[in-house]
């Protein structure tokens, strides 16, 4: 990690936006940081808006209060939460970015994305999965996937079933048309996640763009309302830690039905794969998995889970993102399908994987890249005590007027291939960074990359009605009217 730290450094004196932290005057206290005026036992004076009315309307519009925050105190603010809970300093800059991950060590520490789901997990006797664990149990678990998920030679060994899913996809999305008159890429972009999920993660077809699209649609919703009510409890007042609330019983009753329903899906995968003497470099994963010998039962279900459940969260909605952006970029689309066909095998694409990089960059599906300090940094010219939770703010630094001055508002795929332009390489962090980067990163690519192929060598691809933004359900999930007008080529 720190061999990367330092190549993405060289190419810091190109960006304007660098000499954020280096001083040599002596740091500044913590209690300097600016940030909103705290109220005892509320925390920061903007809490009370979260704890007055935790409506969806209210929740929804967190990443604006993100940015206002920004907008109003700087590249960093501190920001008390209150109720038991402790400061947050959020990091706008990617300089202190680049500090932050350069002291990760190899067990960096984060913040759950999800409390309530760890508390349910551990509650129920589970294990707490990746994105809740730190410490050595996380590394354990983590170091055992490494090779299954990050290498790209290990990823091509699942290209012939994301492109069986990619011709699943344009012949469902074909067929939905031709039922409705649209296609609502809402349910059809879930119900390929969910394929993926089920070729990757447990070797078989889900049939979940074909006979069994409602079940899909069940489970997706599912996952959907845990999201929803998972992000007012994060943001509302936190009384369920101390004792069942409605909204937590609600959220068990919601957790118990996804669990159910995936652990199925596990205990099948598992009861019908077998442990083999197979070469390792072409084992799928599940299969992997199952022949790491340092791993249990309990072990693979843990990674699976983890795997399943963000995976479906995340994946679903750049898919929808990237439509959005290529139906209202004629001229895109146009290019995309002029480049595929020069390049019939869609094996390079470059003005393609462009797009996809600038949808990320567009709609960022994460307001946030956490870290809890292990030792003492210097942020912006303060001092930030170990054991401070740290957010790098992601979704701001990607849509920068100063990092991306070329328009940062509009999709310009082209900004990626100008070799003249540079952008400061801790602005751009769509799967985080380091060794707690998204462990799927390169499935994602690859399905997104091969099922947009797919599509815009089918269709002439158009969006109607209301135009598609985000909305803060733990993640940045989309609003706006999902439905595409298909037209076969």
């Amino acid at each position: 990690m720190r061999r990367s730290i330092k190549i993405l450094a060289e190419n810091l004196e190109k960006c304007p936006y660098t000499s954020a932290t280096t001083t040599t005057a002596p740091p500044r206290r913590f209690s300097e940081i600016p940030g909103p005026r705290e109220i005892p036992v509320i925390g920061n004076s903007g809490n009370l808006k979260y704890v007055i009315g935790t409506d969806a309307e209210t929740i929804e519009n967190y990443n604006k209060h993100l940015e206002e925050m920004y907008n109003k105190y700087g590249k960093i603010v501190k920001e008390h939460l209150g109720f038991g809970r402790k400061y947050v300093v959020h990091v706008f800059d990617p300089a202190d970015a680049q500090t932050v991950f350069a002291a990760d060590g190899k067990t960096p520490f984060i913040v759950p994305l999800q409390e309530t789901t760890q508390k349910y997990r551990e509650m129920k006797g589970m294990n707490p999965g990746l994105g809740n664990l730190n410490g050595p149990e996380w590394y354990r678990l983590r170091s055992s996937i490494q090779h299954a998920m990050m290498r790209p030679q290990s990823v091509q060994t699942y290209l012939p079933f994301s492109q069986k899913v990619s011709e699943d996809l344009v012949k469902h999305v074909a067929e939905e048309q031709i039922r409705f008159g649209n296609v609502n890429m809402q349910k059809v972009a879930g119900r390929w996640s969910l394929e993926s999920a089920g070729q990757i993660l447990f070797e078989k077809s889900l049939e979940s763009l074909g006979n069994r699209s409602e079940w899909a649609d069940g489970l997706i919703e599912l996952n959907k309302k845990i999201f929803q009510l998972s992000a007012q409890m994060r943001l509302g007042l936190p009384i369920f830690r101390l004792f069942s609330t409605p909204s937590w019983r609600k959220m068990v009753k919601l957790e118990d039905e996804f669990y159910a329903e995936v652990d199925r899906l596990m205990d099948d995968a598992l009861d019908n794969l077998k442990s083999s003497e197979s070469d390792s470099q072409n084992m799928r994963f599940a299969s992997y998995l199952i022949n790491r010998k340092e791993l249990n039962r309990r072990d693979v279900k843990v990674i699976l889970l983890s795997m399943f459940s963000d995976g479906l969260s995340t994946t679903a909605p750049m898919l929808i993102y990237n439509l959005y952006n290529i139906a209202t970029h004629p001229e895109a689309l146009r290019k995309i399908q002029e480049e595929i066909k020069e390049d019939p095998t869609s094996s390079k694409l470059p003005y393609l994987r462009a797009c996809i990089k600038e949808t990320f960059r567009m709609f960022p599906i994460g307001t946030e890249v956490s870290r809890i300090t292990q030792k003492d940094l210097t942020l912006s010219g303060y001092l930030i005590p170990a054991g401070t939770a740290v957010d790098i703010n992601t979704n701001i630094l990607m849509r920068n007027m100063i990092l991306f001055s070329d328009s940062p508002h509009e999709f310009k795929p082209e900004r990626w291939l100008e070799k003249s332009k540079s952008v400061h390489p801790f602005a751009f962090l769509p799967f985080g960074f380091g060794p707690r980067m998204c462990a799927g990163r390169r499935f994602a690519e690859q399905d997104l990359l091969t099922s947009l192929a797919k599509l815009c060598a089918n269709f002439d691809i158009r969006h109607r009605g209301e135009p598609i933004t985000q909305i803060y359900e733990t993640l940045l999930l989309p609003r706006g009217n999902c439905e595409f007008e298909f037209k076969k080529l």
